[in-house]
């Protein structure tokens, strides 16, 4: 047998081996798919009564979860009604009795403030009867002073106008009397005068007797001046101590008043 009959031999004997193995592992696929199936309806059938079981495990403990937060709730819900109940009473007690404190303690204030109004008014009357009775006597003694002062100035005044119109009098009767005397003088001269002399004789005279007049004239205002500057500077004072004592009476109202 040759060679080419081996080989063809052999092939045909590997063939005719890969198709009974080939029919073969069809046959294991076949019998391992039908196992597989097998397997996984009833891995699904499991998981299915394993989804089955969870879902109704699931849904008790849901129901008991949901049962036990109402409970929980319904309880948390009965203690804040009791606590709050609780807390409205002691609150309703606490406003209670702090209403009647403040309503003892503002009868208390209004007590003392009305005796303190009262004291106080009582007081007041004192001091403003006290401050009257100072301010008349103040007033009084005032008023005394100032009438004594202007008597005292007007009968000052009357002597010093007396003595000043005396010494006018007197002043202006001794100038008279000088003129007088001069005139006398003049005229006795002026007899035995020529009309020249006689002429400027007469101009002496009269410029004479004019610087008399004027010299007259000028010392009786000079002492109606001074007369009048007194009169002035006395007023001013007067009036100076009458603002000044109008200014303390408003101070001392003013004091009062505070």
């Amino acid at each position: 047998m040759g060679t080419l009959t081996q080989d063809m031999t052999r092939l045909c004997s590997e063939i005719t081996a890969l198709r009974g193995a080939r029919g073969t592992l069809v046959k294991d696929l076949a019998q391992d798919t039908r196992q597989t199936k097998k397997q996984v309806a009833g891995m699904m059938a499991g998981f299915r009564q394993a989804h089955a079981d969870m879902a109704a495990r699931t849904r008790a403990e849901q129901a008991k979860f949901v049962g036990d937060m109402a409970a929980g709730v319904a309880g948390m819900i009965e203690g804040f009604r009791h606590a709050h109940g609780e807390m409205a009473a002691k609150t309703k007690r606490d406003n209670l009795k702090f209403v009647t404190d403040m309503a003892t303690e503002v009868s208390g204030l209004i007590t003392g403030f009305h005796k303190a109004r009262s004291h106080m008014a009582a007081k007041m009357t004192a001091d403003n009867r006290a401050f009257v009775s100072n301010m008349a006597n103040e007033v009084s003694g005032l008023l005394g002073r100032f009438h004594h002062a202007r008597v005292t100035m007007g009968k000052t005044s009357k002597i010093d106008r007396n003595r000043f119109v005396k010494d006018l009098e007197k002043s202006v009767k001794g100038l008279r009397q000088d003129v007088a005397e001069d005139l006398a003088g003049a005229r006795q001269a002026w007899s035995g005068l020529s009309p020249e002399v006689r002429k400027s004789r007469e101009d002496a005279e009269r410029k004479a007797r004019m610087a008399a007049e004027q010299k007259a004239r000028a010392q009786v205002e000079l002492k109606a001046r001074e007369e009048a500057e007194r009169k002035a500077k006395a007023e001013a004072e007067l009036r100076a101590k009458e603002e000044a004592e109008r200014q303390k009476q408003e101070l001392a109202k003013k004091k009062s008043k505070d």
